[in-house]
């Protein structure tokens, strides 16, 4: 996971723009879907907030919301319906469901999102365990960037851990696996590999890591991509 992401799914599309606004206004990262449980791989690669109503297909009573919640694992899930609608009763079952939270939709913007920072302070260790850690979509290449470790597949159910990559070598995997099948430039890779000094580095450093990279990464070096003129994919997929 390299993202939080508040994830809003809801089919009323009034609410789900001005939930939007007011996290944006926070400098959070929003999410909006309709369906539930949202498609898979819609936040990968995040740590999620979720915030979901109850009645919309697929989460229309406390049962269908266990089994989404048991699905999507998400790190906070915040109830909410419509106030006419949900009853007391209704609201005990969806905690007990594994709800962390319940508001009816027409609560004011400022409350949600006070609530929203007082689950976020609750839940500030297992957020940052999250948030640090990365895989590929198939699941071969695993990362722990608060461990700065790597374990790549090595048959069924075993992982082996790469222990020779160099510091750099780590940095440039972990931003391709997090963007995975998607470019990073050769830019933003200095950028954030050498900072301030970024344009004192010789570009084709770069290349050279990259090289490295793949080596050791073995069979799953085919899935780190040359993009000519813009930078390099990690494609991810499934075998290597």
């Amino acid at each position: 996971m390299g993202t939080l992401i508040f994830q809003i799914i809801s089919s009323d599309i009034t609410i789900s723009s001005r939930w939007q606004t007011a996290f944006r206004k926070e400098g959070w990262t929003v999410a909006a879907v309709s369906c539930c449980p949202p498609e898979e791989g819609n936040c990968a690669n995040s740590a999620r907030l979720d915030l979901i109503e109850i009645g919309i297909p697929g989460c229309k009573n406390a049962e269908e919301l266990r089994s989404v919640l048991q699905a999507n694992k998400p790190l906070f899930a915040l109830v909410f319906g419509d106030p006419q609608k949900v009853s007391n009763s209704q609201i005990a079952a969806l905690l007990e469901a594994g709800a962390d939270d319940f508001v009816y939709k027409n609560l004011d913007e400022r409350i949600l999102v006070a609530k929203m920072k007082a689950g976020m302070r609750r839940l500030l260790p297992a957020i940052t365990e999250a948030a640090a850690k990365l895989a590929s979509s198939s699941g071969d290449i695993k990362i722990d960037r608060s461990r700065r470790t790597v374990k790549i597949k090595a048959g069924r159910g075993k992982y082996t851990e790469l222990s020779n990559l160099t510091e750099k070598e780590f940095d440039i995997l972990s931003m391709l696996v997090d963007q995975e099948k998607r470019v990073v430039s050769r830019e933003s890779m200095l950028e954030k590999l050498w900072g301030d000094c970024a344009g004192d580095v010789y570009s084709d450093c770069i290349n050279k890591h990259v090289e490295s990279l793949r080596k050791k990464l073995g069979l799953y070096g085919r899935k780190v991509k040359t993009v000519y003129g813009s930078g390099y994919m990690f494609t991810g997929g499934g075998k290597a």
